[in-house]
């Protein structure tokens, strides 16, 4: 679990965050692990989850597993600035 005990912590975080197509609001990965990560490290159960949803460096399983699938596609915008 990641757990963030100030904002720079969870830096990586938000960064994976906004590379994806869930980040314009919380997902609910990103929502029980902002919410509930303070409380969760002690409770085995809860701490259990979200180690497996979100890992000590921030990296989101759900992003990592399906990254092609959540990323965001920046080849428009990219294209749209070059014309």
């Amino acid at each position: 679990m990641a757990y963030f005990s100030n904002g720079s912590e969870g830096m990586l975080f938000d960064e994976q965050c906004l590379q994806c197509k869930y980040g314009e609001n919380y997902c609910p990965i990103a929502y029980v692990q902002v919410q509930f990560n303070y409380e969760a490290c002690n409770n085995k159960t809860a701490r259990a989850i979200l180690d497996h949803l979100v890992n000590n460096n921030g990296d989101c399983a759900m992003f990592k597993e399906f990254k092609n699938d959540f990323e965001i596609d920046t080849s428009c915008e990219q294209m749209e600035m070059e014309l």
